[in-house]
């Protein structure tokens, strides 16, 4: 199963950056081109400016790779980012604000040994896009380091590891900083060989579950292969692990929220198709014209509590709500098909517009920001999901499927620049 170990982890060094709360940034795919010029202007140490954007540099792609080489060099260089002298696992308390309500879950920052998925250390639940991993795969190349932490979960049925983690937040935090996700995290160094040794353990029986940085970790992998024979030997290398933040499935503050589809550019052939296949599958009602993206969201959780349901917002038309016929033997599609995203992707989008789906369609979890794409004519039809179960994730990646594109979205993204990951050298 999963092999962890503690790692030397750089972190902001305070006495030379300021505030860590305007060194720390989201994952690179949820930073746009103006949020990045924010987050830049926040501070010259803040992590968007060696983790970057979603899309490199179209004129001059490696510039931004060795811009943050450089710049990573550099930090190390003058103390703002300092390595630890020993090897430790850190822990983080991610308190954030969902719905008027502050939640928190926690996390363990740890080295995973990267693994082909056929080993089953390490499973997967969605396909990447090959663009996206050679950007990853170049950033890896050029900096020799990994700067944000993928999102992994795992099973803690015993509760050996909260308990664990319980002993070591009762001490005060080495650090704390306010994150984008509107709340803070404080993050503990766990150096004692004891408590490293019992995390080492409980992982040696159990999986990881990839939840958020499929890209990520698919170029740790090729970057993996890229070592020398010996150095992939080699159990301390550096360049044969990658830092995930490890969460347990059931933690009270983990939230999985829908990714919802955004379709447009179709012709009328093209949505008349897309529309008569919906029909086919699903019964439809009329949404109130006024309703709110925000409720229209509620009343598909609501509607679909234990029934397939989805609502859209047309360009051309009020909104609806399509709840699956009661002729329709969805099981006979197999375990995938319990998500509404597979039965979209699978019975209704790739049969109406074949290979044209990647040009149509697009994925996001603001479900106001696509609706109001729809309403501004920007886009013909918005539709909005409620979010995949947790157990039947579980049990469908565990048995080696993967789900649609973007069918989950685990909430809120782990915070940039808390630790960052040496890959040269030893951990």
């Amino acid at each position: 199963m999963a092999t962890i170990k503690p790692f030397r982890g750089c972190r902001f060094n305070p006495g030379v950056v300021g505030s860590l709360s305007d060194a720390i940034c989201p994952p690179y795919d949820m930073i746009g081109p103006e949020f990045k010029a924010e987050l830049q202007g926040r501070s010259p140490y803040n992590a968007v400016h060696l983790e970057g954007g979603e899309q490199p540099d179209p004129v001059d792609p490696q510039a931004g790779y060795q811009q943050a080489s450089r710049l990573f060099r550099q930090w190390l260089s003058d103390g703002a980012l300092q390595q630890d002298d020993s090897s430790c696992f850190y822990l983080m308390r991610h308190a954030y604000d969902f719905s008027g309500r502050t939640r928190q879950h926690v996390g363990l920052f740890a080295d995973v040994l990267v693994e082909d998925y056929d080993a089953g250390a390490v499973l997967p639940h969605e396909f990447t896009r090959e663009p996206a991993v050679l950007d990853r795969v170049a950033l890896l190349n050029a900096c020799q380091a990994q700067f944000s932490p993928i999102m992994s979960l795992y099973q803690d049925s015993d509760g050996q590891m909260r308990r664990i983690f319980d002993r070591v937040m009762a001490d005060s935090p080495d650090a704390t900083a306010a994150t984008p996700a509107g709340g803070d995290a404080q993050l503990w160094r766990v150096a004692d060989a004891e408590t490293q040794a019992a995390v080492i353990d409980t992982f040696a029986n159990r999986p990881v579950f990839l939840a958020d940085g499929h890209h990520r970790y698919e170029a740790a992998l090729r970057y993996r292969r890229s070592l020398a024979a010996e150095r992939q030997a080699d159990d301390l290398a550096a360049g044969n692990y990658v830092m995930m933040t490890l969460v347990e499935f059931d933690d009270p503050g983990l939230l999985l929220l829908p990714y919802h589809r955004i379709a447009g550019g179709m012709s009328d052939e093209q949505l008349n198709e897309v529309r008569a296949r919906i029909d086919e599958l699903f019964d439809a009602r009329p949404l109130n014209p006024d309703i709110t993206p925000a409720a229209a969201v509620d009343e598909v959780a609501r509607v679909g509590e234990d029934s397939h349901c989805f609502a859209v917002f047309w360009h051309d038309a009020a909104p609806t709500l399509h709840t699956l016929r009661a002729g329709v033997d969805w099981t006979a599609w197999g375990s995938l098909a319990v998500s509404e995203a597979w039965l979209l992707q699978e019975r209704v989008l790739s049969p109406a517009l074949g290979e044209a789906l990647a040009q149509h369609v697009d994925y996001s979890p603001d479900h106001d920001a696509i609706a109001q794409q729809v309403n501004r004519g920007e886009q013909q039809m918005a539709v909005l999901l409620k979010p995949f179960p947790l157990e039947p994730f579980r049990q469908i990646v565990s048995a080696g499927n993967r789900l649609p594109p973007k069918s989950t979205f685990f909430y809120p993204k782990l915070p940039t620049g808390l630790v960052i990951n040496r890959l040269d050298g030893s951990i």
